[in-house]
């Protein structure tokens, strides 16, 4: 199996580090199954912060506790690092598109391109004949020292970022993945009646990130207040340090005068409630069909409390409650106390995993490209090093064996018995051959071996709480119909011995002979014993001795006959087998067909009828006992014959010399090739000394075996006899009355 990808969205932010590492389950979801939070002793926007060892010791902390050696790495940046331009390009066609983004590069972005590292992607639009119609292009750029300084952290502790990206673009990948329930189409965007947009507002510590966006449509806008300006101002407000103003805002509701707390705040609420105002007036100023739906607060700050409720009322915007990411899984993350209480902060990280297993939305990377092709050919550098050494190990071994091998082959070589080659070749010849002879017999020995086991894993694997199948055999055994001349002629000479056809003739014995059983497994016994089947059965087990010149109702005459009515199936809900049985008798002489003891009447009455009558089938009990069975009892039902045909000549190659046998003999042989030579179809009828012409019924017997346990077993039989017993002493109550009155007359 091919290794899954895993992907580590790491954040850094200003108050803490987060990070998640997701992976793409089996049927396409994205599972979570780490990650880490961080906290910083200090903020580093503060003045007494060192920012770079603060990061730098949250990221060895972070590898103490993780392994990213072979998994990819998504880093995200603050929207404020970042450039982000958009644009709508004329209709051209798709491979015109990148020169018309340069260009536009030239003059979008206000520095100098070669300072500045930029990516840039297509959003919405449709391609029509090869060219891109109301397709808008976001150029988003860093410039050079700034990505720098946001990979040094990472190069210092040995992590190899793969991608780059801005925080507000990976809340947009999270947003059209996890928020947004249908995204639209391009082709099917109507910008008349565009679909609603959601307002994503990612509150951090020192700003807060602005996404607006329809799924097609984004709109970015980083707004300079975050979390630490509600400290700051509680500080300056209530004349407290920064440690007790952070304690007091989180836990505002629990303070002893929480009114004066939220009233020392409310300058920096009004500001940011007007920031995001004159934001968002802006943005209906430029998409005039706009429909804000909602607002996704995101951050730890949005748990400020009296925000949310503060924001929905002046904004007159509905405030979306997020509790979870919907459609990540992985219950080992989702559900620690640590990840659900810092969920908001978490989405930057999502939207970057998203990204990674390439189910983001925008896909672009600021990794700067002189890093990209350092580490491919880093990576290829021992392959290439690795090729190359064993091009020319192999090219000098190839030079030394192929003048060996001249050498070795030369026509006038001789070893150092003086043998030619000529010789050699014999024995080779000679050793082949008897090597081939001792493989043949290696492989006749593995087939036998393999033999072996099968049968010993099909008696031992067989439950001891099932019944086996040697029981079923053991059932047909003796159901059939045994000849008493043959088997006294096995008797006396051995069950090898076969009867001299002149003395028994072969349409003169009660026997017959089975070619062999086949077995399917069904979970349901009644898709087999349909009601077609349930016809014929009942059409064979019926005949009386006045049908008998009537001949059989085959399976095909019945499937073209009316259905008869549904009734409850027997077997329904029943799991076992369907056994088939194929073979053939010799009893067609004209005298038996005469006397209705031929074809299928012969094996009705012989096998049919004795295996739904009999009750005397010795089986084990299971306690190392034996008893007396019916075939109802192991689980045998519906012996049915399937498929038969009106009998064909048929000639039999016997041996002359067999013995005579007694007056009386024994059971069948297993099939008619072993017991009395090869036969073949008659051709001229012609008789010879050892052939022996007569008439072959060959025919198809299934029924359904629905196997049970020795318990089982002995259970349905004394059900069975306690059945009969109480219909016997019905009868003798019901019969002692009308005696009784015969004997004393009124």
């Amino acid at each position: 199996m091919a290794k899954k990808t895993a992907v580590w969205g790491i954040d850094i932010g200003q108050s803490a580090l987060k990070a998640l590492r997701c992976t793409q389950g089996d049927n396409g979801t994205v599972e979570a199954d780490k990650f880490d939070f961080i906290e910083y002793p200090k903020i580093l926007s503060s003045p007494e912060a060192d920012a770079e060892e603060l990061i730098q010791d949250a990221l060895k902390q972070f590898l103490s506790r993780n392994k990213v050696v072979g998994d990819k790495v998504a880093i995200s940046v603050s929207g404020q690092a970042g450039l982000s331009r958009f644009f709508k390009p004329p209709p051209v066609e798709v491979k015109t598109l990148p020169d018309i983004v340069r260009y536009e590069v030239k003059q979008q972005i206000p520095f100098p391109i070669d300072d500045v590292i930029w990516d840039w992607q297509q959003m919405g639009g449709t391609v029509v004949d090869g060219r891109a119609i109301d397709a808008e292009v976001g150029l988003f750029a860093m410039k050079r020292d700034a990505v720098f300084r946001a990979l040094r952290p990472f190069q210092d502790v040995d992590i190899d970022v793969d991608i780059l990206q801005l925080s507000p673009l990976a809340l947009y990948n999270y947003v059209c993945f996890d928020v947004i329930d249908k995204l639209p189409k391009a082709e099917e965007f109507d910008p008349d009646n565009p679909p609603p947009s959601i307002v994503v507002m990612a509150i951090g510590t020192d700003t807060t990130d602005l996404v607006v966006t329809n799924g097609l449509k984004l709109w970015l806008r980083s707004i300079p207040i975050g979390g630490n300006h509600f400290t700051r101002q509680l500080s300056r407000e209530l004349k407290l340090t920064q440690a007790k103003a952070e304690h007091l805002k989180r836990n505002a509701r629990q303070s002893e005068n929480p009114k004066a707390v939220f009233q020392a705040m409310r300058p920096v609420f009004n500001d940011l409630v007007n920031e995001v105002q004159r934001s968002l007036t802006f943005f209906q100023s430029m998409e005039k069909n706009a429909q804000i739906s909602e607002i996704q607060l995101l951050g730890n700050a949005a748990k400020l409390p009296g925000l949310r409720q503060f924001l929905s009322t002046q904004l007159e915007i509905d405030i979306a409650k997020s509790s979870d990411f919907r459609k990540l899984s992985g219950a080992e993350v989702t559900k620690q106390p640590s990840f659900e209480n810092n969920l908001l902060s978490f989405a930057p990280c999502y939207g970057l995993c998203l990204q990674g297993l390439k189910k983001g939305s925008v896909n672009t990377n600021l990794l700067p490209q002189e890093i990209v092709v350092s580490r491919l050919i880093e990576a290829k550098k021992p392959w290439v090093l690795a090729s190359v050494g064993l091009l020319m190990l192999g090219m000098v071994l190839g030079l030394f064996f192929k003048a060996n091998a001249l050498q070795q082959v030369d026509p006038m070589h001789k070893d150092a018995k003086g043998m030619t080659w000529d010789a050699s070749f014999k024995n080779v010849v000679a050793e082949s051959t008897k090597s081939s002879k001792f493989k043949t017999k290696d492989d006749e020995l593995k087939k036998q071996l393999a033999d072996f086991k099968t049968i010993g894993k099909e008696l031992a694997s067989a439950s001891e709480a099932k019944a086996t199948w040697i029981d079923v055999y053991s059932a047909i055994y003796q159901a059939l119909p045994k000849d008493p001349r043959i088997q006294a002629l096995y008797e006396k000479f051995g069950e090898s011995a076969s009867a001299n056809p002149k003395d028994i003739p072969f349409e003169d014995r009660e026997e017959l002979y089975i070619d062999h059983i086949d077995s399917v497994y069904f979970t349901d016994l009644s898709t087999w014993y349909t009601p077609a089947m349930k016809s014929i059965h009942e059409n064979q087990r019926d005949k009386g001795v006045a049908d008998l010149k009537t001949p059989a109702v085959t399976a095909e005459a019945t499937a073209a006959a009316p259905a008869p009515a549904e009734v409850a199936n027997p077997l329904q809900g029943k799991a076992g087998w369907v056994i088939e049985i194929k073979g053939s008798h010799f009893h067609n002489s004209q005298e038996k067909i005469q006397a209705y003891l031929s074809g299928e009447t012969f094996l009705r009455k012989k096998f049919i009828e004795p295996m739904l009558s009999r009750s005397d089938f010795v089986l084990p009990t299971g306690d190392d006992d034996k008893s007396q069975f019916s075939l109802g009892d192991i689980g045998i039902f519906f012996p049915t014959i399937t498929a038969m045909a009106e009998p064909v000549d048929y000639q039999i190659i016997y041996d002359p010399l067999a013995p005579t046998a007694p007056a009386s003999g024994g059971a069948a042989s297993d099939s008619v090739a072993s017991a009395m030579g090869s036969g073949a179809a008659a051709t001229d009828g012609e008789e010879k000394e050892n052939v022996y012409n007569t008439k072959i019924f060959r025919f198809v017997i299934q029924f359904a075996w629905v196997p049970r346990s020795p318990e089982e077993r002995i259970k349905a039989r004394d059900t069975r006899l306690e059945e009969i017993k109480k219909k016997e002493e019905e009868k003798k109550a019901a019969e002692t009355p009308a005696a009784a009155a015969e004997t004393n007359p009124q």
